[in-house]
């Protein structure tokens, strides 16, 4: 049998009240799917009932990411050269205002980076420059350079909300830790060694429950490394070969590994789901059904059930990269 993961009552609790798979009515909310030099706006009601019509498109040459949040209602685009913030308060399920945004330049080019989004900051990664900044929230002003003074090249990076402050988490070949990221040697601060180490490290989230979850490959198969205090259990996920791998994770909707198949961890693990079938981008949104994407196919799960129950495949005629959701009034 295999281990739940423990998750306190109130989560637990959350989790029941908020979700609405298999449940209605549904959550009023957009997926914003980038990829292909555009961002797409999909109700996530319709892409459940297996349409896949936009209520827009925008135009956004060189898109590498983009992020949403929800707190500052703020959706992110990352470009090689500059990071734009716009405004989601008048987002709805039928009409998406391109809005003028708040466009900030970046130092240094950008090219393969990817955000991540703190309590009170934004992260932005350059690993082609091997430089990473840090962005006031809601609208980004002048960036500050974060120290990865020490870190291997390879690192994937993260921020972890802990009392008040936004730490740089990061996951290397051969450990997992975080400090604040403007001074390495300072506190608080927390290092574990990988075992076994990771060959390619390709992912690294935070759950938001002050968890860490880092997502890697060995030479054979691709391993889950989780920082909670001062444990790093590790396991094997998903399916016997050692692939590219991603996390879709969500506080109230739950958390999924995909790559080479997919597999849900939390709030019910299951087994490794479509082993055969290649996932490229996925999503977990507030609402408790996952997306995934391979090329122009985007697949759509309701997690409630446990093993998840697959719901739609849709054409979506383009190819996306990065996804978010976007709860609206």
């Amino acid at each position: 049998m295999k281990k739940l993961w423990p998750l306190p009552l109130a989560l637990l609790g959350l989790i029941l009240s908020a979700c609405t798979g298999s449940q209605e009515p549904p959550l009023p909310a957009l997926v914003a799917m980038g990829g292909q030099d555009e961002v797409r706006f999909y109700r996530a009601r319709d892409l459940q009932a297996g349409a896949a019509s936009p209520v827009a498109t925008w135009s956004t040459p060189g898109l590498q990411d983009l992020a949403n949040s929800n707190a500052f209602r703020r959706l992110y685009l990352l470009f090689p050269d500059r990071l734009e913030a716009y405004p989601t308060s008048g987002f709805t399920e039928t009409s998406v205002p391109n809005d003028p945004s708040v466009v900030q330049a970046l130092p240094v080019d950008c090219t393969g980076g990817y955000l991540r989004l703190g309590q009170n900051k934004l992260l932005v990664h350059c690993p082609g420059t091997q430089k990473a900044f840090l962005f006031g929230l809601p609208d980004p002003g002048t960036p500050e350079e974060a120290d990865l003074t020490g870190l291997d090249p390879a690192s994937r990076l993260a921020l972890l909300p802990q009392e008040g402050l936004d730490l740089l988490a990061y996951l290397a070949p051969g450990a997992l830790g975080f400090r604040p990221a403007e001074a390495p040697g300072a506190t608080p601060r927390l290092e574990k060694p990988l075992n076994p180490p990771l060959q390619t490290p390709w992912d690294l989230r935070a759950d938001g429950q002050g968890r860490l979850l880092g997502l890697g490959t060995t030479p054979t198969e691709v391993r889950l490394y989780t920082l909670q205090g001062e444990e790093v259990p590790s396991r094997k996920v998903l399916a016997d070969f050692p692939r590219p791998s991603r996390l879709a994770l969500d506080p109230v909707g739950g958390g999924v590994a995909y790559g080479q198949g997919f597999q849900v961890l939390f709030p019910r693990e299951s087994p490794v789901q479509r082993q055969f079938d290649t996932y490229t981008a996925g999503l977990v949104g507030q609402d408790g059904y996952l997306y995934l994407v391979q090329g122009q196919a985007l697949e759509v799960y309701d997690l409630v059930p446990s093993p998840p129950l697959f719901l739609r495949s849709l054409n979506l005629g383009f190819s996306p990269t990065t996804l978010a959701f976007i709860p609206v009034e």
